[in-house]
């Protein structure tokens, strides 16, 4: 199991060679499903933290909390694993990058929550999760768009 593992995360780097023509619309397809991939696996932490966070603190509170907390884990595995980026160099620049792309999300996701309990009386826990899954498959996809402009150079 282990070298399938590498051989799949091989596969998600992007290779010179790989960058033009059909090679490059399959390269980018394929780091948009290994990304939805992390991405979904990210969600579900999420969501947990979300529903454990929820206990105590308020709706926006919680998705804060673990907004950040996700994020934080999400620009290093999406820069690992995604995008094959390993090493120091670019690191201040990517997690720079995260953090914009985490006030991006927040904004949205807090948005969201907010007009769902403004046309809302009392919404359920159910459907702050249902919103808030809408809120981040948007914001994921152009997380995606934002990292792979930054993280894989010479994109002509």
């Amino acid at each position: 199991m282990g070298s399938a593992l590498l051989a799949w995360r091989r596969a998600a780097v992007v290779r010179p060679w790989q960058r033009r023509g059909t090679g490059k619309v399959r390269t980018v397809l394929l780091q948009l499903v290994v990304y939805a991939g992390v991405g979904g696996v990210l969600n579900v932490v999420y969501v947990a933290m979300y529903a454990v966070f929820r206990v105590w603190a308020s709706a926006q509170w919680a998705n804060a909390v673990a907004l950040v907390l996700s994020t934080l884990i999400g620009t290093w595995g999406h820069r690992r694993v995604t995008f094959g980026v390993r090493g120091p160099e670019g690191t201040v620049n990517h997690q720079t990058l995260g953090i914009v792309m985490l006030v991006f999300g927040l904004a949205v996701t807090a948005g969201s929550l907010w007009l769902l309990e403004a046309t809302v009386d009392e919404p359920s826990r159910w459907s702050e999760l249902v919103v808030l899954a809408a809120a981040n498959l948007g914001v994921g996809l152009v997380r995606f768009t934002a990292f792979r402009l930054a993280m894989v150079p010479d994109q002509d």
